[in-house]
């Protein structure tokens, strides 16, 4: 059955409710504020502030965004992936999505890529990138190793990355659009980092969790983690390993195997080698062996 999510307030949440009354169903979710059932679509409205729906849902998201007073506008949204897994490269993308490519976006359920299967990004990836303006930058494990040596950590590394995506995207479009940018540093840091580019595009609106605030920032997930997963297919393939995403007790399992068998130089094209995992697991270059 095709679904839709979306993130709203506490006080637009309470204004579902109160819409919602006379379509309520029962509910035994604790997670659940309500359940209701309007004309074949299922609503289910999350004490969290996560709306979703169930069904031929389009006409009832309309609906939605006309009681809350949600309205649709054109933007270039911005967003990364790989940033947290000890294999593979980071993955920045920017996107445009006009009124039109909106109500696509939404007939598709286009959502954060973080709530979204494999199977789905992989299928439906290539769908966005062929249908969006869209610039995206590929930054390889061991150019991340190189600019780490240079004295940049990963903000400043995801500053760099977003910067040179949306001024690639911008230079594709006619007039000047918002732009929004997934926030992970105080705005004032970010330009910081900025500094000494040549070329740095200002006008930028930072939001926490912004693939909730517009859909172009959940379509650039979407093709970001598309391209990640793609790279990570090369890379396994390159090892001989399915490489594992994330950065956790599993992964620390795969690092220390890969070592252990075909040594250190074999992680440099496929690992960031500036995480924990390496050296709690004492995973060290020849020259720090004793």
């Amino acid at each position: 059955m095709p679904n839709y999510s979306l993130s709203v307030s506490q006080e637009q949440l309470s204004a579902l409710l109160n819409e919602y009354k006379t379509y309520e169903k029962e509910n035994s979710n604790q997670y659940i504020l309500f359940q209701a059932s309007k004309e074949g679509v299922l609503i289910q409205g999350y004490k969290s502030g996560k709306v979703v729906l169930q069904g031929d849902y389009q006409n009832e998201l309309e609906y939605i965004k006309s009681v809350l007073g949600i309205e649709s506008y054109q933007a270039v949204g911005s967003d990364e992936v790989g940033t947290g897994d000890l294999f593979g490269p980071i993955v920045v993308c920017s996107c445009f999505t006009s009124l039109d490519d909106i109500k696509y976006l939404e007939s598709l359920g286009v959502r954060d890529s973080k709530n979204m299967t494999d199977n789905q990004i992989i299928k439906l990836g290539p769908i966005l990138a062929k249908k969006l303006i869209h610039s995206i930058l590929i930054l390889t494990p061991e150019k991340y190793n190189e600019m780490i040596r240079k004295g940049f950590n990963m903000n400043k590394i995801k500053a760099y990355l977003h910067n040179q995506s949306i001024l690639k995207t911008v230079e594709k479009l006619e007039g000047d659009v918002p732009v929004i940018v997934d926030q992970f540093c105080d705005p004032s840091v970010y330009f910081n980092y900025l500094k000494g580019e040549k070329s740095v595009f200002k006008k930028i609106e930072f939001y926490t969790k912004a693939e909730s605030v517009h859909i172009s920032v959940a379509a650039a997930s979407i093709i970001a983690r598309y391209a990640f997963l793609a790279k990570m297919q090369q890379y396994s393939k390159f090892i001989g390993v399915k490489l594992l995403k994330g950065a956790g007790a599993e992964v620390d399992r795969q690092l220390i195997e890969i070592y252990r068998s075909r040594g250190y130089k074999s992680l440099r094209p496929i690992t960031k080698l500036n995480f924990k995992n390496l050296t709690k697991n004492n995973v060290l270059p020849p020259s720090r062996l004793s």
